[in-house]
């Protein structure tokens, strides 16, 4: 029995033409969504509204030992910094101090500032000033308004009680009523966090009509700072 055998013909494969990386669907589909991607973010980074920070801190004798809230407090405001926004730092207790006054270009260099523990100053004479304060913030304000810096402003302030002492002005519910509505009259936010619970709910009561001031506790310090940037840039 004789058989037949037919012939194979292979085909060769044709050669794989290895495409320049710039013409490769992939490759060039990845570029394409990073560039979107990165666009994106920076049109985001550069349309966010800019705004003046005003940090203020309770740094009297009675405050002392609130040295964890203070830098709590430093850590949630420089963790919301865009470049171009002003931020000014001030003490407070008998009267008020400006300890700083930047335009914010790179936010994360700020932190380290948040590890001191120590006051930035201490009382010359006994008490705490609210009012004091919330005259100083208003003087910051129009200070950046003469220099044409008609940004939002946002005010956080760590409150641990108000104890006028000699030479500051007495408890005036009306003046600060006041004070508080040229904040917030003049394209601005505030948010008080205040320990002692009977200043709380006395400021509640106080500032109910004002929509722009809210008044939290120093257990949330973070959250209320990042709502009070939240508010500002919405301004």
């Amino acid at each position: 029995m004789s058989r037949t055998y037919s012939r194979r013909h292979y085909q060769p494969s044709p050669p794989v033409e290895n495409l320049p990386w710039w013409k490769s669907p992939l490759i060039l589909g990845a570029i394409i969504a990073g560039i979107g991607i990165i666009g994106s973010t920076l049109w985001i980074e550069y349309t966010t509204q800019r705004v003046i920070h005003i940090r203020a801190d309770d740094s009297s004798d009675s405050a002392e030992k609130y040295s964890l809230e203070r830098q709590q407090h430093c850590r949630a405001s420089i963790q919301q910094y865009k470049p171009g926004d002003v931020a000014i730092t001030t003490a407070f207790a008998d009267r008020p101090v400006t300890t700083q006054n930047i335009s914010i270009f790179n936010s994360l260099s700020l932190l380290g500032q948040c590890n001191k523990a120590q006051r930035p100053i201490k009382n010359q004479q006994p008490g705490t000033s609210l009012i004091l304060l919330l005259e100083d913030v208003n003087r910051l304000i129009k200070k950046e308004r003469d220099r044409r810096n008609y940004n939002p402003v946002v005010v956080t302030i760590t409150l641990q009680d108000t104890e006028p002492g000699p030479n500051q002005p007495p408890p005036d519910d009306q003046r600060l009523q006041e004070l508080v509505h040229q904040i917030t009259a003049d394209q601005g936010t505030i948010m008080l966090m205040v320990e002692n619970p009977n200043v709380n709910h006395q400021l509640r009561t106080l500032l109910t009509e004002e929509t722009s001031a809210e008044i939290c506790s120093f257990a949330d310090i973070s959250n209320c700072v990042n709502k009070a940037f939240e508010i500002g840039r919405k301004l």
